[in-house]
């Protein structure tokens, strides 16, 4: 890949945390301070857009005059002549992520398309490497999934096999897919009022009941539901693998289970899905992510590298997308998934 420095690290977007797992040629003063600064990473809000074993580059993300014009640049990376960076995500949770990453010199050309495939080729090997070494902590991420997951057992559950067939539905996710606004069902199978939605939610159960909690899920954790109301719910879809197939599936053909739970604008979520949900673009969750630590919208701009218009026209986009129409409750309501209370 013709890079500098090599890392594979542990990020916690709750706690802002970093922990580099094994390295390669990393200064160790670049390494302290881009741990103090990860909080203003704008590539960090890429990952609710990307897939495990999918490629991406900074200057791919954020453009190159974008990201050369940010503090983050400017301050943390540069003076240690480090350029573009290539990533790969290895593992993620509700609100962990574990990565690869490969940086280049300022004087380097940026990674191309054709670099990233190789990278592409290269990151399932790695990703099973990782996790057989257990770089990663795989137990606790595992953990952490089921954690997030398990605290919405008040709401629905359905277990169901590898096509979305429906073993079982306890009465809150019966009574769910009795109004059939936004959960329905299809013949025996699982599915969603919406057609793009039903898309994700099938792609999800067959990524899900073919890997294991680690793996999971290439088109995302959780699957938003738009009703034809008001009423929009989500789906997070696990795996039985193991002995969550030998307790909570015992006496079903099953392979997966969905957690369902409807959406209010109080209610907190992860940060993958209020991006899915309300449709927001990376450059707009760059500036929301750093409204709700606390900045002006002129201290976003000038931390993103981009002008003070082009940020009111992000916030003008998020207000529209959104349904509000002040800041604060705009930052309220980012809060829910950025923020979340339930951190530990």
């Amino acid at each position: 890949m013709n890079g500098v420095q090599t890392a594979i690290a542990l990020h916690d977007t709750v706690t802002q945390e970093v922990s580099l797992k094994a390295s390669w040629n990393v200064d160790p003063a670049l390494e302290e301070v881009m741990k103090a600064n990860f909080h203003i990473n704008p590539l960090v809000p890429s990952v609710w857009y990307t897939d495990i074993d999918e490629p991406f580059s900074t200057i791919g993300c954020l453009g190159e005059h974008e990201f050369k014009n940010c503090y983050f640049y400017r301050h943390v990376v540069a003076p240690f002549n480090i350029g573009d960076s290539a990533l790969c995500l290895l593992a993620k949770s509700v609100r962990q992520f574990g990565s690869l990453s490969i940086q280049r010199l300022r004087d380097q050309p940026a990674f191309t398309p054709e670099e990233l495939a190789v990278l592409r080729l290269l990151a399932p090997h790695i990703r099973r490497a990782v996790m057989i070494a257990d770089l990663l902590d795989a137990r606790a991420l595992e953990r952490n999934m089921l954690t997030a997951t398990l605290d919405l057992m008040n709401a629905g559950v359905i277990l169901t096999d590898e096509v979305g067939r429906i073993a079982f539905a306890n009465q809150a996710a019966q009574r769910w897919l009795d109004d059939g606004s936004a959960l329905r069902r299809r013949g025996d199978q699982i599915s969603a009022a919406d057609a793009a939605c039903a898309d994700d939610l099938n792609r999800a159960i067959t990524d899900a009941a073919s890997g294991t909690t680690i793996d999971i899920p290439r088109s995302g954790i959780v699957v938003p539901l738009k009703g034809e109301t008001s009423r929009d719910l989500a789906a997070w879809v696990l795996p039985l693998d193991g002995g969550l197939r030998r307790e909570l599936g015992a006496g079903f053909a099953s392979r997966c289970a969905v957690f369902i739970r409807e959406l209010g604008n109080a209610s907190p979520f992860p940060a993958e899905l209020f991006v899915r949900r309300f449709g927001i673009t990376p450059a707009e969750c760059r500036v929301m992510v750093l409204l709700v630590q606390g900045m002006t919208l002129a201290e976003a701009a000038d931390t993103l590298g981009i002008s003070l218009p082009t940020a009111k026209t992000h916030i003008a986009r998020l207000f529209d997308k959104t349904g509000t129409n002040r800041q604060a409750d705009l930052v309220r309501l980012a809060m829910s998934a950025m923020a979340p209370t339930a951190a530990s």
